[in-house]
This record gives structure tokens, sequence and C-alpha cells, in this order.
């Protein structure tokens, strides 16, 4: 249960990046509009102003032709969150003994199961 834990709570971190990283980074602008509903996401977590970009200052990480926001907000975490847990399964994660075959536990076999 320990092992289902720390990979959960690694994908649920690369999420919350993910999710908090292409908003902040990958729209053009976050004025409220209208018709949206709930405060504004400035009055959350202060002005936006510095995250407001135009479609000129976006660059191309390593050559891939993808934005820079894309491949830091997703491509990356989510590799590194791979990597994570390939890591963790190969080289961390313990097996339990389920016991020898034809025992329940571990130990004897009750008389009513025969």
């Amino acid at each position: 249960m320990r092992e289902v834990a720390v990979i959960l709570s690694a994908w649920t971190i690369c999420l919350v990046y993910t999710v908090t990283y292409c908003y902040l980074y990958g729209y053009l602008s976050h004025e409220g509009t209208p018709e949206s509903t709930g405060p504004d996401i400035g009055t959350l977590v202060g002005p936006l102003s510095s995250f407001n970009r135009d479609p000129g200052s976006l660059t191309t990480p390593l050559g891939l032709a993808i934005p820079d926001w894309i491949f830091y907000g997703v491509v990356l975490p989510w590799a590194l969150c791979i990597l994570f847990s390939f890591w963790f399964c190969l080289f961390y994660f313990k097996e339990d003994d389920l016991g020898s075959e034809g025992t329940l536990g571990g130990g004897k076999v009750p008389d009513d199961v025969h």
C-alpha cells in the first residue's frame, strides 16, 4: 500500500504542476470574461501581467518545433515522472512473499479446504 501512495503522489504532483504551468505560461491573456464564474485568477495568485505572452515571445527549446510551455509544462515533467516510476518499480519496490502454493498466508491448509 505504501508503494501505491508514493506512485500516486508523484503522478498527482506532476498533474498539478502541468495544469498550473500550462495555464500560467500557455495562454495569451488571463483576464476574466463576463460569462466566467468565480473569482478572477489574478485575485487568487496575484498580478499575472508577467505571465501574459504574445506569440512572438514563444521559443522552441532543443529545436523540437514545439512551444517552450509545452516542453517545460508537459513533455519534461511527464518524462521525469515516467523515469521516476520505472526507477521506483525496478529498484525500490519490494515484493511480499505470498507463501508456498497450497497454503493460506504461509500457514497450514485448513481441513475444510481439501
